[in-house]
This record gives structure tokens, sequence and C-alpha cells, in this order.
């Protein structure tokens, strides 16, 4: 993600909350990030009669942040298409949208889907590669679990509170089939935390070269 600069135009305060974390609503992703960045660019004119040309001005409700490029989100409120464009020529508008054939292709078509659909008035529809519920719960219950860890909850606290209904007595602690269950949630909460949750962002695709996003 990039950090909005001084020399923004129409952008919302890159605002932080008491841990100095960025609002998620601020929040500016790169294509390596996200696939769901969609690059815009020029080409030459096609044949087609419906090809259109996007001037900036047309986007009137983005939010746009320039570094070395410009970041675009639109519409602001809500951040919904996320766009990036090299602006170095000079150039308002752009006709096409680069979509790379690599893993997360039908992701990327997805976003220009939607961002094509909401650039002629209609519904965006749903979403592609959407979490499952039962993925989406046990990733809340991962991170429950981290944060009670952090405000120093015991093994044997964490089991009682997220996956008991009843106390559990410390003498049967020690050999209660909830000691490796917390264990092995702490485990996976530890990897969504030092990066796995970038995962996320590429689902249902997996990231061949983490070390590159």
């Amino acid at each position: 993600m990039v950090r909005p600069t001084s020399s923004r135009v129409g952008a919302r305060d890159f605002t932080v909350t008491g841990d100095g974390l960025p609002l998620a609503g601020n929040i500016v992703w790169t294509e390596l990030a996200s696939p769901r960045v969609l690059r815009a660019t020029q080409i030459r004119p096609s044949v087609s009669l419906s090809h259109q040309t996007v001037q900036l001005s047309r986007l009137g409700s983005a939010a746009v942040w320039k570094t070395d490029e410009l970041h675009i989100l639109w519409p602001a409120s809500t951040g919904t298409n996320s766009l990036v464009t090299d602006m170095r020529s000079g150039a308002s508008e752009f006709n096409a949208i680069v979509l790379p054939l690599d893993a997360a292709f039908e992701t990327r078509l997805d976003a220009a889907r939607r961002f094509w659909r909401a650039l002629n008035g209609r519904p965006p529809g749903p979403v592609y590669g959407v979490l499952p519920q039962q993925t989406k719960t046990r990733h809340t219950l991962n991170l429950r679990a981290h944060d009670a860890r952090r405000a120093g909850a015991t093994y044997r606290e964490i089991a009682e509170v997220l996956l008991s209904r009843e106390s559990i007595a410390p003498r049967d602690w020690r050999d209660h089939h909830l000691r490796h269950k917390v264990r092995a949630i702490l485990r996976r909460a530890d990897r969504l935390v030092a990066g796995g949750y970038r995962d996320l962002l590429f689902y249902p695709h997996s990231r061949s070269r983490k070390s590159d996003r």
C-alpha cells in the first residue's frame, strides 16, 4: 500500500487510529498487494464503436493520490474500484485496462468487470472469490485467540471463552482435548498476523512468490 503525499488532489485525509494504524477506508493498495488494483492505460483507438475513453473528470467522486503514479479510488466513499495509472505523459484519460495472464487473472477480470459496470451505471453484481463464511469464522476465531493471548489470557481461559460452554477445572486442563486445539489455533493466528493475512487479498488464488508481495 502507499501513503498519500501532499500533492494529492481531492483525496481524503490519511487519518490514523489511536494505535497509529491507517483507517481501512483510507488504505491505498498497490498492484503487488492486491490483484483487484487495476492498471489503466492508453492504447490505439479500437475499431469497435463502443470503445470508451475515460476522462478522469468523469470519475468526479474519486479520491486521487499522486506519487510516481496516479492512484485512484472510485467512488471515494467506498473505494470500490481501485486503479493506478502512469501519468508522467501528462495525459488525463485512459481507454484500456491491463489484465496480466497470471494466477490471479480471474480476480483481475472480475475487478475490471465491476469497474466497467459501475462506469456504465449498472449494478456491480456478485463478487468473484468471496471468502466462504466458514473461512471467515475460522479467521475471526484465530484473531480473537491472538488478541486474548496478547491481553494476558492463559490457554485455558482462551479455551473456556472461545471454545467451551463451561469452565474447565485446572486439574482437567493438562489432558483436556481443547488444549491442543488452542495451540493449533494460536499457531494459525501467528501465521496470519505475520503476513498470512495478505493471502486473503489473493483468495481464491495463492501467492506463488510471497517474497515479492
